[in-house]
């Protein structure tokens, strides 16, 4: 027996045969030439994030409507866009009554209102308690928000209640009929 006989018999991991069989036997079973393989899973796997962004926000959506949030309005669209609690129908018919925007004017029911909407609507009143009511101001809301915003942060207030103070005065000045906010274009 040569020595070349012996490498080839006792080390196939060495031979180029050996390999291009291997990656014939990993090609047959994955598929890679018939399918795309790997991009068939990346494009199925988009389709999939992007159907389960659809259904998020058609929960979203529908939770408003069922909720009697005017959605067409101005007012609606920014309670839209910036709610961030449950999408339960009560806490945001509380949101949308003390904003004055649910569809036909019709209040939540105070029966209907659970410990966590009285909770809700207390911690935004603690943090709007210091601000400056819109309607006493002539300042744009968005500005008094932003100055509100940055007072309460630099004061040491997290950001996300920070925030809150924000989003509380454009909404209220947006409850109000305040055309600086409802008509953004």
């Amino acid at each position: 027996m040569t020595t070349g006989d012996a490498n080839s018999s006792h080390a196939p991991h060495g031979s180029s045969d050996y390999v291009r069989q291997q990656r014939r036997g990993m090609e047959d079973e994955f598929d890679v030439d018939d399918s795309g393989g790997i991009k068939d899973l990346r494009d199925a796997a988009e389709r999939g994030r992007k159907a389960t962004q659809e259904l998020d926000n058609m929960k979203r959506e529908m939770a408003f409507l069922k909720a009697g949030v005017d959605t067409e309005s101005k007012a609606g669209q920014l309670l839209y866009k910036a709610y961030d609690g449950e999408l339960e129908t009560e806490l945001i018919q509380a949101e949308a009554s003390e904003l004055g925007i649910l569809k036909g004017n019709a209040p939540a029911s105070q029966q209907e209102s659970t410990t966590r909407d009285v909770a809700g609507v207390q911690e935004r009143e603690a943090l709007a308690g210091d601000s400056i009511s819109p309607e006493v101001s002539t300042q744009n809301p968005y500005d008094q928000g932003f100055q509100e915003f940055k007072t309460a942060y630099d004061s040491g207030k997290p950001k996300d209640e920070s925030a809150a103070r924000f989003v509380h005065t454009v909404l209220e000045a947006a409850g109000r009929g305040d055309e600086r906010v409802i008509d953004r274009r």
